[in-house]
């Protein structure tokens, strides 16, 4: 049976015209960009989804933050001497920092890696 329904497609071999061909080709086109679009479009919104829930997440932890600073804050000890900083006043003034950049920009990541006296 499949044989036969082969034996038939081969013989009856037709070219396909340009015109159709280009039509093929257009709509094959389309349906492909369309269909990257709508994945962008999709990762657009998780992503900007995910950013809300950062958001909100970020919100939901800054009390806690200013507790804590307020914390360690009343903990300091004093400067050790003149060329040394204490790592309580590092620690106060990383936090400070960090809740700084956290108002003014959540996206913002960084690390202290060394503060010098000037």
């Amino acid at each position: 049976m499949l044989n036969s329904l082969l034996v038939n497609v081969a013989d009856k071999s037709r070219t396909v015209p340009i015109e159709e061909a280009a039509l093929y080709a257009l709509l094959g086109f389309a349906v492909v960009f369309l269909g990257i679009v709508f994945l962008i479009g999709i990762i657009w919104l998780v992503g900007k989804g995910m950013g809300k829930v950062n958001i909100l997440q970020g919100k939901a932890k800054e009390p806690k933050a200013k507790a804590t600073t307020a914390q360690t804050s009343a903990q300091t000890k004093p400067v050790v001497g003149e060329e040394e900083i204490s790592e309580e006043t590092i620690v106060i003034l990383t936090a400070a920092i960090m809740a700084y950049y956290q108002e003014t920009n959540p996206k913002c990541e960084f690390t202290v890696k060394r503060i010098k006296r000037i």
